[in-house]
């Protein structure tokens, strides 16, 4: 019998954590506000000590960038931010106008190695390179180190700011209330959430050629109001799907991703809860303040229409209605990408059980309103992501 030949890329997979390399006085603070479950505690002590052998080369990173940041002002910039609730087709956007080089971002790997990346360092790239899946693991996405990544979790790294945190610590919904909704924050909770997230956007902006930042990132969904604090001239891109299936598609994120990094233990019904509440409270945090921008700043679209023939016409509404820049320039990129995406295979379809769909038609029911979606599930054989 032939051997079956392995996958050096399995072999050396490393469950991946994104606390691993974080600042030890912000495990403190996670740590000591969150218990961890018995059964996580192995991860705990991983993710300390991962981030104890670090500590050095993040101490040099910080005394490096203290000076290389000390004169960057972000704040009459004009950021792009790439909203939508998660599973709704953010990535796919992301990718496509990172084809602009005007753009810079954050990458894969300066996402997983944060605090101690320095720079884009393309020799630790290489060499981590044969290790990384070719494809996410929620989906058939196209997984390189060099593929833009979104930024919240890096403020999870430095900071108990994050949003992010709540998916951790599904325990502790206070994270998710006061720094992706802003109820219930303190004043000086919110100056160091502006503190944090600026500075983690000076980062990116420094270490990837102080070009025009590009942020994909579902936690700024209903943040609107703070982000034009920071940045009054930023524009918006928001993307919005089927509800159902982005209740199917956050679902199996769970199931794939996300339940191997929380440190607390949570029952489906509670998963299925926080689903729930998520996206109508960031849906709805995203619907009452949009009317604070004017037309010129944001551009909505339809998950519907990626894949289709009406999808290149998008994007350049997207660059005339925002005055982004030269259309003639990037619409060849635009279309050899879109076309690259042609053979994209979604994961296999779901069901959604009754019981579900009925709440999903009941809690999320304004979404099917505003954006005209057919409240009547139908039990397609089709596939979903």
């Amino acid at each position: 019998m032939a051997k079956i030949q392995e996958n050096p890329k399995e072999k050396y997979k490393i469950p991946g954590n994104q606390l691993y390399v974080t600042r030890v006085s912000n495990l403190w603070r996670i740590f000591g506000a969150n218990k961890t479950d018995k059964s996580k505690l192995h991860l705990k002590y991983l993710i300390y000590f991962l981030s104890i052998v670090s500590t050095p080369l993040q101490w040099l990173q910080r005394l490096v960038f203290k000076f290389k940041l000390r004169d960057v002002d972000l704040s009459k910039t004009s950021p792009v931010f790439i909203l939508g609730h998660w599973r709704s087709g953010t990535t796919h956007i992301h990718y496509t106008l990172a084809k602009d080089k005007q753009f810079v971002y954050l990458n894969n790997f300066q996402s997983f190695f944060f605090n101690i990346c320095m720079s884009k360092m393309k020799w630790f790239n290489r060499l981590l390179a044969p290790m990384v899946p070719s494809t996410r693991p929620m989906d058939n996405m196209e997984m390189a180190l060099t593929k833009p990544q979104e930024e919240e979790q890096v403020l999870s790294n430095i900071s108990d700011t994050a949003g992010v945190n709540s998916f951790y610590f599904p325990k502790n919904r206070s994270y998710f209330y006061k720094f992706n909704l802003f109820q219930g924050i303190s004043d000086k909770e919110y100056a160091r959430w502006q503190k944090d997230y600026s500075y983690i956007l000076k980062l990116i902006y420094k270490m990837n050629g102080e070009g025009r930042l590009l942020l994909k990132n579902p936690n700024n969904t209903a943040r609107i109001k703070q982000l034009l604090e920071l940045f009054p001239n930023a524009k918006f891109i928001y993307i919005h799907r089927n509800p159902f299936q982005v209740y199917l598609s956050t679902k199996h994120l769970n199931r794939i991703v996300l339940r191997s990094q929380r440190l607390q233990e949570i029952t489906d019904e509670e998963e299925d809860n926080i689903i729930l509440e998520n996206y109508r409270l960031i849906n709805k945090g995203y619907l009452e303040t949009k009317a604070l921008l004017p037309d010129n700043a944001l551009v909505e679209i339809a998950y519907e229409d990626v894949g289709t023939e009406k999808e290149l016409e998008l994007f350049k509404n997207m660059y005339e209605t925002m005055s982004l820049g030269d259309w003639k320039e990037m619409e060849p990129k635009v279309k050899e990408y879109l076309l690259s995406k042609k053979s994209y295979k979604k994961n296999p379809y779901i069901p959604i059980d009754p019981a579900m769909v009925k709440r999903i038609q009941t809690e999320w029911r304004f979404m099917f309103d505003e954006y005209g979606y057919d409240l009547e599930y139908k039990d397609e054989s089709r596939p979903t992501v």
